[in-house]
């Protein structure tokens, strides 16, 4: 897992729930998690944006220049707002992207 907000926060989300589970006497799920996109700066103009798979492979699809970098600032910013959205709505939580059938564990056999 990348060292970045978009798998930090909803691990911290789990970890939290996760001990509330066990203080409470349940056992913790497991963490799924999908990410959407790697964003990467160049420099102070320009970067690359590639989309992702859930389980991080790339997709087609990718955005360069003056975009990525609108992209990858609006993106960078939005920490902060979502955990104040979290604080006061805690629920929001349910709406991480968890990965489908990409991120999925399968059962041994």
């Amino acid at each position: 897992m990348h060292g970045t907000c978009q798998g930090g926060m909803p691990t911290g989300v789990h970890a939290a729930l996760s001990i509330d589970r066990v203080l409470n006497g349940k056992q913790p799920k497991l963490f799924r998690f999908g990410y959407y996109h790697t964003p990467v700066s160049l420099g102070r103009n320009d970067a690359v944006v590639q989309f992702t798979r859930p389980d991080d492979s790339p997709r087609r699809i990718c955005l360069t220049g003056r975009m990525a970098v609108r992209y990858k600032e609006t993106v960078t910013a939005s920490p902060w707002p979502t955990y104040g959205r979290m604080k006061k709505m805690p629920v929001s939580g349910v709406f991480w992207p968890r990965g489908g059938r990409f991120t999925r564990v399968r059962e041994a056999r």
